[in-house]
């Protein structure tokens, strides 16, 4: 089981199903942060990338010549 919270005071209560009672847990912590590894946040990736888009307009796909290795 997985769940991702974001506190906003520094103790936090975890509700366990009942299942979980009486046997050996790892509880782990990972820290995230909002920006990507560019240290840009996705509206300005986006900004920068907003005219770098290919049409695919009459594009015509055929699997069988796609797949003719001859």
């Amino acid at each position: 089981m997985q769940k991702i919270i974001t506190p906003t005071e520094n103790t936090y209560t975890l509700e366990l199903p009942d299942e979980f009672i009486g046997k050996r847990l790892k509880v782990s912590v990972e820290i995230t942060e909002d920006k990507m590894s560019t240290g840009k946040t996705i509206e300005e990736l986006k900004a920068e990338l907003s005219g770098l888009t290919t049409s695919l307009e009459g594009f015509k796909f055929d699997r069988n010549e796609a797949n003719d290795y001859d």
